[in-house]
């Protein structure tokens, strides 16, 4: 268990350094976590699953970066 969790964050942190580059990191870390989730989910066998789990994933942390970000223009930061 503990072993998983330090690998999704691994996946997680990687993905936020992609982000960095892209100046979208969190968009960039749910892109790259649902992929590897994705993976995952198909090596059981479920490729429709996988696509699934990625789509809800993705969307929801590209969702989340929109709120961020709109959230920063309304404040004016």
């Amino acid at each position: 268990m503990v072993l998983g969790i330090v690998v999704f964050g691994a996946v997680f942190l990687v993905g936020l350094a992609l982000g960095t580059v892209t100046r979208r990191p969190l968009a960039a870390a749910s892109l790259v976590v649902a992929a590897f989730v994705a993976v995952l989910v198909v090596q059981t066998h479920a490729p429709l699953a996988g696509f699934a789990v990625f789509a809800l994933i993705a969307l929801a942390g590209l969702v989340a970066d929109s709120v961020r970000e709109t959230v920063e223009l309304l404040l004016g930061r």
